[in-house]
């Protein structure tokens, strides 16, 4: 190719997507890596880190883009359905495309390229899957999947004479055993994990994100944010107290603007944040001081910080179980 045709690499940070940019780039395209970051990836820090290093190396940088509330919304309603838990992957693959044909449409790029394998993942990845994401997405025939092109039919791109059907590999299933004896071969020091540890797969999680978007007429990205950190209690619509698990935690929500945090004073104890109406913040102080460090029946003092003034609540520690039907996730 004498102009260097251009694509867009979705990149999680996973093996199976840097493989597959990394075989564009050999096949001679120029590649722009996109990744796409979600408040529902369990590690985005680590995964970034370890994804510009490799890019680095390849002499790429990485065009990082973050999703908005329209994702969200997207969550709440999804056009084909969840899979186990609250994770609606074909729609967030959709979501994706979209985002990549844009970026690719401006820096006229000919097509996208993804890490995908057939029937890895029995939701997303089966052929009818493929089929639909292309066709919502609006990139039937642009879309090149370097591990499962061969067993994938002709996309547009081999049509056209773009790509050599014969230098794409014929993988599907679960097993990493040709993915990682091609990394070897790539001479690749840093071996990535699976992509993966999305959030909405996992059933605790999910359950939280289900509270908020059942009980919360005005969430926003910072309350999504919230939902990895601590144990979260609903006590009326639109109110709920979220009481941290260790320091790292208490350091963390007192970090949030826009909460009511509450902060034990004679007491050992987690500090929680408190949002909603303020009739039940007796509650929240309560349930806090069953955390806290002591005896039952004795009596705790906490400091409510909010924006209008500062207070001393006490209260009587009480068993924890009492308000076990509040709790929406421990986890």
């Amino acid at each position: 190719m004498e102009n260097r045709k251009k694509l867009v690499a979705l990149v999680s940070g996973g093996l199976d997507s840097l493989l597959s940019l990394v075989i564009a780039k050999n096949m001679g395209f120029e590649i722009i890596p996109l990744h796409i970051e979600t408040p529902f990836n369990s590690n985005n820090a680590k995964e970034l880190t370890v994804l510009k290093n490799f890019l680095q190396k390849e002499g790429l940088d990485l065009l990082n883009v973050k999703v908005g509330k329209d994702y969200i919304e997207m969550i709440k309603k999804p056009k084909y359905g969840y899979g186990r838990a609250l994770n609606p992957c074909i729609d967030c693959k959709i979501f994706f495309f979209k985002i990549a044909k844009e970026i690719m449409q401006k820096e006229g790029a000919i097509g996208i390229v993804t890490g995908e394998v057939v029937n890895q993942r029995p939701k997303s990845q089966n052929l009818k899957a493929l089929k639909i994401i292309e066709k919502e997405s609006g990139l039937q025939g642009r879309v090149l999947r370097p591990l499962s092109g061969g067993i994938i039919p002709p996309t547009e791109l081999v049509k056209e004479g773009l790509v050599n059907v014969n230098e794409l590999l014929k993988i599907k299933g679960k097993s990493r055993k040709i993915q990682l004896k091609i990394a070897h071969e790539f001479g690749l020091s840093e071996i990535p994990n699976p992509s993966g540890g999305c959030l909405l797969t996992y059933e605790p999680y999910a359950k939280k994100l289900k509270d908020l978007f059942d009980n919360d007429d005005s969430y926003d990205m910072t309350d999504i944010d919230l939902l990895k950190i601590g144990r979260h209690f609903r006590l009326f619509k639109n109110t709920k107290v979220i009481i941290g698990r260790n320091n790292l935690e208490n350091n963390e929500l007192l970090k949030f603007s826009g909460y009511i945090k509450i902060v034990p004073e004679n007491c050992k104890g987690p500090v929680g944040i408190f949002r909603g109406d303020k009739n039940f913040i007796q509650l929240a102080v309560e349930i806090l001081a069953s955390y806290c460090d002591g005896n039952l029946g004795e009596k705790m003092s906490f400091i409510i910080y909010n924006s209008e003034n500062n207070y001393k609540f006490e209260t009587l520690k009480k068993d924890k179980s009492i308000y076990k039907k509040y709790i929406v996730s421990l986890n």
